[in-house]
C-alpha cells in the first residue's frame, strides 16, 4: 500500500500535464501511487498519461464525463485512493522535489496530534509578464477565525491531508464550480489543525487558462455566496469575524475595478464593527480608485516579507 495518494485533476491540458506529471515523479519521497482523474478532456491527455505509464506503473488513469469543476475529479481520486495521505497537484502547478518529503517529517514530528492537514509556500509565476512572487502563508493561532475571513492557505496544490479527515468532514463540496478548497479549509478547520512547512515547495503558474472572464467571475461570486450562506451561523455569531470577511471581500471588488460595490462592504463592515480601524483606512484608500489601491496592496506584501524574485 503507498504512503501517499497523489492526484491530479486534469481538463484539455495534454500540453501542461506533462510537466505537474514529471515534478511527481522526480520527487526525493517515492512510496506513492499517482492517480490522474481525466474530466472529460477532448484533447490527447489520454495519450499523454499512457506514455508515462509505460514507464512507470504507479500511475493510474480514470476518465469521467466532465462536471465542470474540480470538486468531483478531486472527489473521485480520493475514492480511488489507498494512501494514508492525500495530496492534490493541480494539473497546470508543479512540485519541488522535496514537497512530499518535507510534508511528511512535519506531520511525523510534529508533537500535536489533531494537525490534520498541512500545507507550504508557494512561487507565484506570472508566465506572460514575467514576475515572480514567494507568497508565504502567514502564521496564525486562531485558524479557524482566519480561514472565515479569507483563503489565506494559498493555492490547493500546495496541500497534503490526512486521508482519515475526509472521512470525518466528507468530500469536496461538489456543488461549487471554484472555491473547493476554502470550503474544505473551512469544515476541516473546525475540528483540525494546521500547519505548514516555512518555505515554498511548488510553484503556482498565472497564464491565459486560469485568468477569469465575466462568466468565470459571475461564477465565482455565486460560489462564495454558496460559501457564505453554508457558514452563516459563524458569522452572525461572530460579528468581528463577518466585519473582517467583508473588508477582504470590499478589497476584492475595488481590486476588480468594482468599487461601489467594494465601498459598501467596507461600510458594512464599519457598521458590524465600528473599532475596525483598518477598515476606514481601506475605504480612504479606495476613493484614489483601483490602481491606487493595487499599487499600495503590493507595496504592503512587500513590506511583509513576500520575496520578487528575477530567476527562478
Amino acid at each position: 500500500m503507498p504512503k501517499v495518494s497523489v492526484i491530479i485533476p486534469t481538463y484539455n491540458r495534454a500540453d501542461l500535464l506533462p510537466r505537474a506529471i514529471k515534478s511527481v515523479l522526480n520527487q526525493t519521497f517515492k512510496d506513492f501511487e499517482l492517480i490522474i482523474v481525466d474530466d472529460g478532456s477532448t484533447d490527447n491527455t489520454k495519450e499523454v498519461v499512457k506514455g508515462f505509464q509505460k514507464d512507470d506503473r504507479r500511475i493510474k488513469y480514470i476518465w469521467q464525463e466532465n462536471s465542470g469543476g474540480a470538486a468531483k475529479p478531486k472527489n473521485k481520486g480520493i475514492k480511488n485512493s489507498k494512501g494514508d495521505y492525500i495530496a492534490i497537484l493541480d494539473s497546470d502547478d508543479e512540485w519541488l522535489p522535496e514537497k512530499l518529503q518535507k510534508q511528511l517529517e512535519l506531520f511525523k514530528n510534529s508533537s500535536n496530534p489533531k494537525i490534520g492537514f498541512v500545507s507550504c509556500h508557494a512561487l507565484v509565476i506570472n508566465e506572460k509578464s514575467g514576475k515572480k512572487l514567494e507568497y508565504r502563508i502567514p502564521r496564525y493561532k486562531n485558524v479557524l477565525k482566519n480561514i472565515l475571513t479569507h483563503d489565506y492557505m494559498g493555492s490547493g496544490s500546495g496541500m497534503i491531508y490526512k486521508k482519515t479527515v475526509f472521512d470525518d468532514v466528507g468530500l469536496f463540496d461538489e456543488n461549487l464550480k471554484t472555491g473547493q478548497d476554502w470550503e474544505m479549509r473551512i469544515k476541516l478547520a473546525r475540528k483540525y489543525d494546521f500547519d505548514f512547512v516555512d518555505e515554498p515547495l511548488f510553484k503556482y503558474y498565472i497564464h491565459s487558462e486560469n485568468i477569469s472572464g465575466l462568466s468565470d467571475i459571475k461564477i465565482r461570486e455565486r460560489d462564495l455566496e454558496y460559501i457564505f450562506q453554508k457558514y452563516k451561523k459563524y458569522y452572525e455569531q461572530n460579528p468581528k469575524i463577518y466585519s473582517t470577511k467583508l473588508r477582504y471581500d470590499g478589497t476584492r471588488y475595488v481590486l476588480a475595478r468594482e468599487l461601489k460595490k467594494g465601498r459598501r462592504c467596507f461600510i458594512k463592515s464599519i457598521k458590524l464593527n465600528p473599532l475596525n480601524v483598518k477598515t476606514y483606512l481601506y475605504l480612504l484608500i479606495s476613493l484614489f480608485g483601483s490602481d491606487f489601491y493595487y499599487n499600495l496592496s503590493q507595496l504592503k506584501m512587500q513590506l511583509r516579507g513576500y520575496r520578487i524574485f528575477d530567476k527562478i
